[in-house]
């Protein structure tokens, strides 16, 4: 197995060059559903949190705009048996040094934004958020499985249906309203770019 370094390095010079020309300085994300950026069984293969959660990694079980949020591995599995819902490893880049961690720093370094990295995971069947739209540019890898994305980047004109696949990226600017559904199983990365510019230290 790659170190953790060499999986970052892979990732991030992907990323970089499928991100860079549909984020022109000075103007939003493009929308764009990139098929096969990774290996399938490559990409599949990667450590997550889900894997080997980090200590004090809150999972939030959403549904809806309801936030259930636990840390104790038992309690998370209690509450899903209790009501099946995604659940998100959240600010995972900053609870970690996995490659997912130096994936987000290096893209923060490139886009000059925060970089927040956040862990979806899903089963068909399972409670969500429900039609919403984010306040960044996500830069979304589909890690494992599957992830059905209704879109509607004209808000008053037809939905753009695609299906991301292991491998997959998607690149969804701010507020584009969405919706998702799980065929199977689902496992995707949402590395968000905000607004928040990089404030250079004093040395």
């Amino acid at each position: 197995m790659a170190s953790q370094r060499e999986m970052a390095f892979t990732i991030y010079t992907r990323l970089s060059s499928a991100v860079v020309p549909r984020r022109p300085p000075g103007s939003g994300m493009q929308l764009a559903h990139l098929p096969n950026v990774f290996n399938e069984q490559w990409i599949a293969s990667l450590p997550i949190p889900t894997d080997d959660k980090p200590p004090g990694q809150t999972v939030a079980l959403v549904d809806g705009h309801a936030v259930h949020r636990e840390v104790n591995e038992e309690a998370v599995a209690a509450a899903y048996s209790e009501r099946p819902r995604t659940q998100v490893f959240e600010s995972i880049h900053a609870r970690s040094d996995g490659w997912y961690s130096l994936v987000a720093l290096r893209l923060a370094g490139l886009l000059r934004n925060r970089v927040v990295c956040t862990m979806y995971e899903s089963r068909a069947g399972d409670r969500n958020l429900g039609p919403h739209d984010d306040q960044w540019d996500g830069v979304i890898v589909q890690l494992r499985g599957s992830k059905a994305w209704r879109l509607w980047p004209d808000p008053h004109g037809q939905p753009r249906d695609l299906l991301t696949r292991a491998g997959d990226v998607l690149l969804l600017p701010r507020g584009i309203p969405h919706e998702v559904t799980t065929p199977d199983h689902s496992t995707h990365l949402v590395l968000a770019v905000t607004e928040e510019p990089l404030v250079a230290s004093a040395s």
